[in-house]
């Protein structure tokens, strides 16, 4: 979250003394810097319970998070986009005890990757292709008692991280330097190493690498807004 802020905060200084160009003086799509984010809101509300065929049963596990994808560049020529992309997700869901049945759940997740991107704009359209240098993902799973108290409380982080990400989208102008409109965006990622905390046990292990490579890949429909100048 902090290396998001600190992203966004250098984006928005570098944008303010640049000198400002209309997109209307240099036509749509015309050279300059290029700020884009592209989101999505994240809500989960859901019962994967398991095992219990009698009252009293299991609460339902719910929450919000965010997925932001955020790129900064320059087009040159008027269509050519050379630009760094840092893509940061957050989720947290929380799930209350059962007296008699299924214990509470505290979970968050928080996945960020970063590297460079090159993409072609014009006319609204765009496509954005970024190879990922760095990233990782974490999950905490905290099971909590009726009196609000951890009987377990494991992290997993996963490291190493090597992928893409293809971003393919169209915005709409809606004054000078704002556009807003539809995404789609796919992205494959894979983790080589991976760390094990256990807060209340001893079943934890160091940062080493998997066996079996930890993968994921998704589609995700998504909006994006941006600053054109």
């Amino acid at each position: 979250m902090k290396r998001s802020l600190l992203f966004l905060f250098t984006a928005i200084l570098l944008l303010t003394f640049v000198p400002q160009k209309s997109l209307s003086a240099s036509g749509r799509g015309g050279g300059g810097f290029f700020l884009d984010e592209t989101f999505v809101p994240v809500y989960v509300n859901r019962n994967d319970t398991c095992c219990f065929n009698t009252a009293p049963g299991v609460a339902t596990q719910s929450g919000l998070g965010f997925d932001l994808r955020t790129t900064l560049g320059y087009t040159f020529g008027g269509n050519y986009l050379v630009g760094v992309t840092y893509n940061t997700y957050s989720l947290s869901t929380k799930r209350a005890a059962v007296s008699g049945g299924d214990s509470g759940l505290e979970e968050t997740t928080s996945q960020s990757e970063m590297g460079p991107t090159l993409g072609y704009v014009t006319n609204g359209w765009r496509v954005l292709a970024t190879y990922f240098i760095s990233g990782s993902k974490s999950n905490q799973r905290k099971d909590v008692d009726t009196a609000g108290a951890s009987v377990s409380d494991i992290t997993i982080k996963n490291s190493k991280l090597s992928g893409f990400q293809l971003a393919f989208g169209y915005t709409f102008a809606l004054g000078s330097y704002f556009e807003i409109g539809p995404s789609l965006v796919y992205k494959s990622l894979t983790y080589t190493n991976q760390e094990k905390i256990d807060a209340l046990g001893a079943s934890g292990y160091a940062d080493s690498e998997l066996y079996t490579k930890a993968v994921e890949n998704t589609l995700t429909p998504m909006i994006s807004m941006q600053l054109r100048f």
